[in-house]
């Protein structure tokens, strides 16, 4: 095993928040640079709603009550 791959077991080991805000930050980042602020900025939020649902579908909470009530 080479030291990146040792690196990143260790940081996704020892400090998994900032490694996957490091990460989050960088494609943020460059979704900007490549598609512009406005775009970038759309897909991000659509990426979140998409977080959102499937959080709660893996936790097994009620999804169409729950968007009616959002809804409605």
């Amino acid at each position: 095993m080479n030291k990146i791959s040792r690196f990143f077991l260790w940081a996704l080991e020892e400090h998994p928040g900032k490694l996957s805000g490091i990460l989050a930050g960088f494609g943020i980042g460059l979704l900007v640079v490549v598609l512009g602020f406005w775009k970038a900025l759309v897909l991000a939020l659509f990426v979140l709603v998409g977080l959102i649902l499937g959080k709660r579908h893996d936790d097994h909470k009620d999804l169409f009550g729950w968007l009616d009530r959002f809804f409605h």
